[in-house]
């Protein structure tokens, strides 16, 4: 499948995997999921210039931001990295989460990166975050993998060792704002019994293309 944004002239080779709707307050927020590939490399390059994460979250701290923009930086460098799965989230024609994972030969998953940003400013997408781990976890109980693992940082502008804490993952230590978390198999299938009660999916089949759309700003 190919996308072509005519704005901005790079090519988007990504998957369309799924659609899922989650509900918040009553209120449906329908997430694209995109399966990325290392022809999308210069796709992600432009989208990360083009994300203003200050415009977006004008009233953060500039440290939170510099934190943040790390995080943005890495998972940009790491979705279309090789040997990596990599996922974007989409809502309203606009990226607003990127995450790689990767399954390992010794039973174990890692999730290498997760960074979410707001669509619009001063307004995150509701659980855009919760949906790639919905993905992930999907894929990861078709494998024989036993656990995952995931470095949390700390001192970054939101929480996120309380987020994975609710999808299942506890804390193994760390030190220098990493702290190490883990969850197991038995663990996954209860948090996804969890989230399919607030998150709906439909899968597309890879061979299927998405229609055309302007993804960027």
């Amino acid at each position: 499948m190919k996308i072509q944004n005519t704005n901005s002239k790079q090519n988007f080779n990504a998957y369309h995997i799924a659609t899922t709707k989650n509900y918040l307050k009553n209120i449906e927020t329908p997430i694209e999921i995109y399966k990325l590939t290392n022809f999308d490399k210069d796709f992600i390059k432009h989208l990360h210039n083009k994300t203003d994460l200050k415009s977006l979250m004008p009233n953060l701290e500039e440290s939170k931001l510099d934190i943040w923009r790390y995080i943005f930086q890495f998972a940009s460098n790491q979705v279309t990295e090789q040997g990596k799965n990599g996922l974007m989230a989409v809502y309203n024609n606009k990226p607003c989460g990127l995450m790689a994972y990767t399954h390992k030969p010794s039973l174990k998953a890692m999730v290498n990166t997760i960074c979410t940003w707001p669509s619009e400013v001063g307004k995150k997408v509701p659980y855009a975050g919760k949906t790639l781990f919905y993905m992930m976890f999907e894929d990861f109980l078709k494998t024989k993998n036993q656990m995952i693992d995931l470095d949390a940082i700390t001192n970054g502008p939101f929480n996120p060792v309380t987020k994975y804490m609710q999808l299942g993952f506890k804390q193994r230590g760390g030190e220098n704002g990493i702290l190490a978390m883990r969850t197991r198999r038995e663990n996954v299938i209860e948090t996804m019994k969890k989230l399919q009660e607030i998150i709906s999916i439909e899968e597309h089949s890879p061979a299927v293309e998405a229609d055309l759309f302007n993804i960027l700003i």
